[in-house]
């Protein structure tokens, strides 16, 4: 047994108590003539059968998933569940029977042995070891083959005390208690067969339960990023829950943003339920947008747009027009590129009802462009814009001169009082621009860092 898990081990134990029992019952029943611990022998033959059937469950529960079980094999551990259920029905419906016709005929004949109440009380020991074995273990892989068997051994000690009982009665005068103990055991027997049916079709038909998609909708919601949840659906089976959720995030969140979200809900979940597989859909949300994200939202769905930046919603007293820039492959013709601005134009005018819409367009380069510093070839330049820096906010971090092709190039950093706000911050980059163009007449764009 050294190779096997600790729930085969178990249910292996299981198997062979339950032999062993079986095999005592029956002597002892025989020799006392005893239905009660005849009842019982039959209740623990059904016990091995279930135990053989949790072994082999367990085993197949226990491979890993593949092509045919991409979801694993857990739910055999509650088809051999529903088997117990039905051996406990079929045993608990002989039993009454048997019983029921030895009271109607009047007839009881029972010896109350000595080693009939010992046999007896060696079972109630061994089937509560059984339950407190099973019932762990069954709870700390959250396996239904071994709590359905920790179910299974309960009720046996519940039996066998009743048939304990029973047999007591018979040595104190009354022939009757070992039926009437017959039918109680038959009526326990039932009841843990309908629990266990109940409990396994249940996970068998994906029911969700109580109080789990609460629990992991409060923790999706819990991480940020996550504007909306909506909608939670979980199952379990062979002790491992499965959820299903969809989020809603930003639609300004972009792909990397809403992958690393959902990595983190998938990790809120897990730690929610324990062992887990969980699946994560994700689907734009517009909820406490601003009129700026929705047009940048709406420019961006349309194809051929690379990117929309410096929106702006002007209100006027004939009504609101809306300005951006948007950048668009560089080799469009501009034919191409006129389409591509009407289809942003509409698109922006169907999501936020503005009917005027300017749109500047820019290029964007594929890739990284070819350029060279030449502050040193002409430092002139550099003197002169960097002068232009100083004029408006000190003595430049760093300045560099870039040649790209035609186009001058002028990267600037400074450094500011960090108590500005980044509107102050920019109106201070543009006032620095705006003395670089000056100074410089040829340069095609300066970029200004402000830190």
């Amino acid at each position: 047994m050294r190779g096997m898990s600790t729930a085969r081990r178990t249910a292996t134990a299981s198997l062979a108590a339950a032999i062993a029992l079986a095999l005592l019952k029956v002597v002892v029943g025989f020799a006392s003539g005893s239905l009660g611990i005849l009842a019982e022998a039959v209740h623990s033959g059904i016990d091995a059968a279930a135990a053989g059937l949790t072994l082999y469950a367990v085993g197949v529960a226990e491979r890993p998933p593949d092509m045919e079980h991409p979801f694993g094999h857990g739910k055999a551990q509650h088809l051999a569940a529903l088997g117990e259920a039905a051996f406990l029905a079929a045993a608990a419906a002989w039993i009454a029977i048997e019983a029921a016709l030895r009271l109607e005929h009047g007839s009881s004949p029972v010896e109350a042995r000595w080693y009939a109440f010992a046999a007896l009380l060696v079972v109630l020991a061994v089937d509560a070891g059984r339950t407190a074995i099973s019932l762990r273990q069954g709870r700390l892989d959250r396996n239904a083959a071994l709590l359905a068997s920790a179910w299974h051994f309960g009720s046996d000690f519940a039996g066998t005390l009743a048939v304990l009982v029973g047999l007591g009665l018979v040595a104190a005068g009354l022939p009757a208690g070992d039926s009437i103990a017959a039918i109680f055991v038959a009526v326990i027997v039932l009841f843990g067969a309908y629990r266990l049916a109940r409990q396994n079709v249940d996970a068998l038909m994906d029911r969700t339960p109580t109080g789990v998609a609460g629990r992991v909708e409060s923790a999706a919601r819990s991480v940020p990023g996550v504007s909306e949840v909506r909608s939670v659906r979980v199952r379990e089976a062979g002790g491992e829950s499965f959820a299903e959720v969809v989020i809603g995030v930003p639609r300004l969140a972009g792909v990397e943003r809403s992958h690393e979200t959902t990595d983190r809900v998938e990790g809120a979940v897990r730690d929610s339920l324990g062992r887990a597989q969980v699946t994560v859909h994700v689907e734009p949300a517009s909820a406490d947008e601003t009129l700026n994200d929705r047009v940048a939202a709406a420019a961006l769905r349309v194809p051929g747009v690379v990117e929309a930046h410096n929106i702006s919603v002007l209100d006027d007293p004939s009504g609101r027009a809306v300005t951006l820039h948007v950048r668009l492959p560089e080799n469009e013709t501009l034919r191409a590129a006129g389409d591509v601005v009407e289809r942003l134009k509409d698109e922006i005018r169907r999501e936020v009802g503005i009917a005027r819409v300017y749109a500047h367009v820019e290029p964007s380069a594929p890739g990284a462009q070819p350029a060279r510093d030449i502050g040193s070839e002409q430092p002139s330049l550099h003197r002169l814009a960097a002068a232009a820096v100083r004029s408006v906010a000190g003595d430049a971090d760093e300045l560099v001169v870039y040649r790209q092709g035609t186009r001058l190039l002028v990267v600037t950093s400074v450094r500011a009082d960090p108590s500005l706000s980044v509107g102050e911050a920019h109106a201070l980059a543009s006032r620095v621009e705006d003395a670089v163009r000056d100074a410089v007449a040829s340069v095609d764009d300066v970029i200004v860092e402000i830190c």
